[in-house]
């Protein structure tokens, strides 16, 4: 009995090991986009991104083409000014609140460095 209770103690912490170390860490800056749904349509930059982003997260976002997740693009933010940036291929592009550059990346797979 005790074997089994130390078998499954291990099995746990090593689950919960793989689990914080796909949650930490940099992701290469490398531009393969990943389409993602769960609550609406979700970019990111590459599968590293991803899974960061999905680590915790419950229920899980599931990835999907673009097509099918650009059906989910929201198409309406808030009114409200509150200016953001972001770094796309070395330009910067300015937006009007957080919501619009979520839009805008949704639209168009561009991901924004910060």
């Amino acid at each position: 009995m005790k074997f089994i209770l130390a078998i499954s103690l291990l099995l746990c912490l090593s689950l919960s090991y793989e689990v914080n170390a796909s949650c930490s860490g940099d992701c290469p800056e490398t531009e393969d986009v990943v389409w993602a749904l769960g609550g609406g349509c979700s970019v990111f930059r590459n599968k590293c991104f991803f899974d960061k982003a999905n680590c915790t997260r419950r229920p899980a976002l599931q990835i999907v083409t673009k097509e099918e997740c650009q059906k989910h693009c929201a198409s309406a933010c808030p009114q409200n000014y509150d200016p953001v940036s972001g770094d796309y291929k070395g330009q910067i592009r300015h937006f009007g609140n957080a919501c619009e550059k979520i839009v805008h990346s949704c639209q168009t797979g561009e991901t924004f460095l910060n």
